[in-house]
């Protein structure tokens, strides 16, 4: 630690409770100790909280304290041994731990699809403490055919023997994301696996996270509607979950701005230099 702020993140836990008791939520925390700018960057349904390193690492850098946790099920938190646990309510009430520990008068919150839509129910509340918001890849209107070949890849759980065979199933499996080099992609695939007591690398996550996962056409607009606080909305040129009519629609409320990325479908992976440059410029207007 240098002048209070953390060169790398330090990894920490959270007791949360689910529905059968207590169980750890990891998360990385980046940045001054001291700040009272605080953004709370929550993932995507399989992934983690190191997805968001990159970023973490340059809002850091502009003094914002970075708190990036492993959902329940996912990462290094603990696994929950009720599968209908894993639902957006608790999920939420979760976060909220979160929101009260790191307190902020200022709060960011950075949500990649299902941490966006997280996001966006957090903002919609009376009384919320989100001050600003961006929703990378995800809106208030989801079509059924893009969420079910989700659920299609995401219940294959595969197994590899050795790591350059897990970094090229993962290569495939994230090539929307638009993950462009091979640090890009071996950071992700560093934190993508854990290796089992078989020996053999496996997804870092719980197939049971799919138990309450609604892969239909959702109607999310009323949670839209009450947000007051400014939005950007990141979007891949290519995404079938947030489609460009959904994207129109939602600026046409105040305070919302959109920016797209080229060859990139669902959903931008925030490592470029491109992307975390048009949320840093959005956050400094």
């Amino acid at each position: 630690m240098k002048n209070g702020t953390m060169i790398e993140p330090k990894q920490n836990a959270l007791l949360c409770l689910a529905t059968d008791g207590f169980h750890k939520v990891s998360y990385t925390d980046w940045g001054s100790l001291d700040s009272q700018k605080i953004a709370i960057c929550v993932h995507g349904v399989s992934r983690n909280g190191r997805d968001f390193d990159y970023l973490a690492r340059a809002l850091a850098a502009d003094g914002y304290r970075v708190i990036c946790p492993d959902m329940p099920g996912r990462g290094k938190s603990d696994w929950l041994p009720l599968a209908l646990d894993y639902n957006m309510p608790l999920m939420a009430t979760i976060l909220t731990t979160f929101i009260n520990v790191f307190p902020s008068d200022e709060l960011l919150w950075i949500g990649t699809s299902m941490g966006g839509l997280l996001g966006m129910l957090m903002a919609s509340r009376a009384n919320t403490p989100i001050k600003k918001l961006i929703l990378n890849d995800v809106g208030p209107h989801l079509n059924a055919e893009p969420l079910k070949k989700i659920v299609q890849y995401l219940s294959l759980m595969p197994t590899f023997k050795t790591r350059d065979l897990a970094k090229h199933f993962l290569s495939q499996i994230l090539a929307p994301f638009g993950v462009k080099t091979d640090e890009h992609l071996d950071h992700l695939t560093t934190y993508s696996f854990f290796v089992n007591d078989q020996g053999e690398y496996q997804l870092a996550y719980d197939p049971k996270i799919l138990s309450t996962f609604q892969a239909e056409e959702a109607n999310l607009w009323p949670f839209w509607e009450p947000i007051e606080c400014p939005i950007l909305i990141l979007r891949g040129k290519n995404s079938e979950i947030l489609t460009k009519e959904t994207a129109m629609k939602m600026l046409e409320k105040p305070h919302v701005a959109l920016a797209e990325f080229e060859g990139v479908a669902h959903a931008p992976a925030l490592m470029d230099d491109e992307q975390i440059m048009t949320i840093i410029q959005w956050l400094k207007k």
